[in-house]
């Protein structure tokens, strides 16, 4: 899941998991809906958890660079400039792929009674930052880079800071490894020495432009199914 599923939080506080579910995004609602459908089959020999993951970021195999800290890095590169677009206001809790991973290891070996039918938060209280944070630590990060705020799109609805306790509770000795600062220098280092692209930033791992070239091409169709 995610933790987009907050979506418009309307309060600066820390959301729990038991928290109101306010998704703004199809996507967001499309977790909410499968949480809902999959608890319902929860019983003695199914047991689903919930991970509501904070918005990665890191270098993989398979990158995004679509992602908000993935994408400020990328962006810094290839053009000098730290764009932000929104006015840098929302609130955003942020989670290495790492992380994430190592978290799907401990629910998957954890006791059945910690974990089942569950929903947990996936993060660190300490990568809850703001945009316009998340942009001086790229800035830090990409020596030479600028940060630039343009606010052309106003301010995003969806802002909400993160209590990650549940899960540190439920699997005692985990907690997340990576913070934005990290993650930012690496991803800076890593896209230095594969030689990122401008065609590779805006196509090859830019998920959208995936989706239309794969469309306008015919390989998949109108539910953006591969076609067989």
């Amino acid at each position: 899941s995610t933790c987009s599923v907050y979506g418009a939080a309307g309060s600066s506080d820390l959301v729990t998991e038991d928290a109101p579910l306010r998704p703004v995004t199809p996507y967001a609602e499309s977790k909410v809906r499968v949480e809902d459908d999959l608890h319902a089959l929860s019983d003695g020999d199914f047991s689903p958890v919930f991970m509501r993951n904070a918005t990665a970021f890191g270098h993989s195999p398979r990158l995004r660079a679509d992602i908000v800290l993935n994408n400020l890095v990328g962006h810094a590169l290839l053009s000098g400039e730290v764009l932000v677009l929104s006015d840098g206001t929302p609130w955003r809790p942020l989670v290495h792929a790492a992380d994430i991973a190592r978290a799907f290891t401990s629910a998957l070996t954890a006791p059945r009674e910690a974990v089942h039918d569950r929903a947990f938060n996936i993060g660190s209280e300490t990568n809850n930052v703001t945009v316009a944070e998340i942009a001086e630590q790229v800035a830090e990060a990409v020596s030479g880079s600028k940060v630039v705020i343009t606010g052309e799109t106003g301010a995003d609805p969806r802002s909400y800071r993160v209590d990650f306790s549940r899960f540190r509770a439920a699997v005692p000795g985990f907690d997340c490894e990576w913070t934005v600062k990290q993650g930012a220098l690496e991803l800076a280092d890593a896209y230095r020495k594969h030689g990122l692209t401008r065609d590779d930033f805006e196509q090859r791992f830019t998920r959208l432009a995936v989706l239309r070239a794969a469309s306008d091409a015919g390989a998949v169709d109108d539910t953006l199914r591969w076609r067989r």
